[in-house]
């Protein structure tokens, strides 16, 4: 099969099917209401600066699609409520394009879209192979990017029926892009989450972003067996329901990862749906927040409903920040918050105090 059709049967799957599973945690952490914020809710500054450029709200599209002609339509609905938003937007896997270059248009269309945020180039980590400066570079040049995201799909991969099953020299080709490429790269999962081992390794690496993409939101193992059903086979692998649920949610895998360091920038995505929950996660860690499933069925509905949908998502930011006394962004990272005792003993037992996470939490700024 093709890669440009597989990428439609991810769309279709994605638009009309149940994918989403587990719990990001999210609502198992209570921000602390403010009865006297002494803030006017218009003076309330939700914008921040990210890969050097100003957005007007910690939010960003995540990678999403590309490399069908479909998928170019959807990139470019997303690109153009990006530029109007002034959010971030990442693309979908790269590998369709460098594999079968006419269908690379499906991908520029973001940047000839959004011109002036940050654009994110998007590549799988066993695609980089022996070359990854090389490879990485194509990506880029491509969209011309502003950063690239290496994506880690280890479990989708497994259950992928054209998977790979290698996946060495990961981490030694991440630290060969740290140290080669003019752009940052971010190292994300895409759906299972980041633990403080990894985020230690990668930190050791000298990767500045981390996006956490937790469990909570689509399952790519889910997403692969209903795909491998809807092409009439029939589906007998042993651990697939037991792995439905598999993955570090999203919550826990911001702290884990903001644990391990305090210099570097958390993208939070796996499961984000609103304002509420951008609010939680930047309070317990994160810098910005970024959505992929949501953001695909409004693009899929039409350009208006996606803007208002982002919107929306901006507006219940804002209202968090009032309602907890945060008049910026920065304020947002050391509201007053609490954690439940799902919360709690997870971290216990990971060797983190939830006490001092919650006094060290401010997260230092860097160039």
């Amino acid at each position: 099969m093709s890669i440009a059709n597989r990428k439609l049967d991810h769309i279709i799957i994605a638009l009309s099917k149940k994918i989403e599973t587990s719990d990001t945690l999210l609502n198992n952490i209570q921000l602390i209401h403010q009865a006297l914020p002494e803030l006017s809710f218009d003076s309330i500054n939700t914008t921040v600066e990210f890969l050097g450029k100003k957005l007007s709200a910690p939010l960003m599209f995540t990678g999403i699609t590309g490399g069908h002609v479909y998928a170019g339509d959807i990139n470019r609905v997303l690109a153009k409520v990006a530029e109007e938003n002034k959010i971030a937007i990442e693309v979908g896997s790269q590998r369709a394009a460098l594999v079968d270059p006419s269908v690379s248009w499906t991908y520029r269309v973001v940047r000839e879209e959004a011109i002036s945020v940050p654009v994110i180039a998007n590549l799988g980590a066993q695609q980089l192979g022996d070359k990854p400066v090389e490879i990485a570079e194509k990506a880029i040049k491509m969209i011309d990017a502003d950063a690239i995201a290496i994506h880690l799909n280890v479990a989708q991969e497994l259950f992928q029926l054209e998977g790979d099953r290698d996946f060495r020299n990961i981490l030694k080709n991440i630290e060969i892009l740290r140290n080669e490429l003019s752009v940052p790269i971010i190292v994300k999962e895409i759906g299972y989450g980041i633990s403080k081992e990894v985020a230690s390794a990668l930190v050791k690496a000298g990767v500045k972003y981390i996006d956490v993409a937790g469990a909570g939101g689509t399952s790519w193992i889910k997403v692969e067996i209903l795909r491998r059903k809807l092409r009439g086979e029939k589906v007998d692998l042993p651990g697939i329901y037991e792995f439905y649920n598999w993955g570090i949610p999203t919550a826990l895998s911001i702290i884990e990862t903001r644990s391990v360091s305090s210099e570097i920038k958390i993208i939070a995505s796996g499961g984000i749906r609103n304002g509420v929950e951008v609010a939680k996660s930047i309070a317990i860690g994160a810098d910005i927040a970024g959505f992929a499933l949501p953001a695909l069925k409004e693009a899929a509905r039409s350009k208006e409903c996606l803007d208002r949908y982002v919107r929306n998502i901006i507006m219940e930011l804002k209202i968090a920040m009032l309602l907890t006394s945060a008049k910026d962004v920065e304020e947002l990272k050391n509201v007053p918050i609490v954690f439940d005792e799902k919360i709690t003993n997870w971290l216990s037992q990971r060797g983190i105090d939830p006490i001092k996470f919650l006094e060290n939490r401010k997260i230092k700024k860097f160039s």
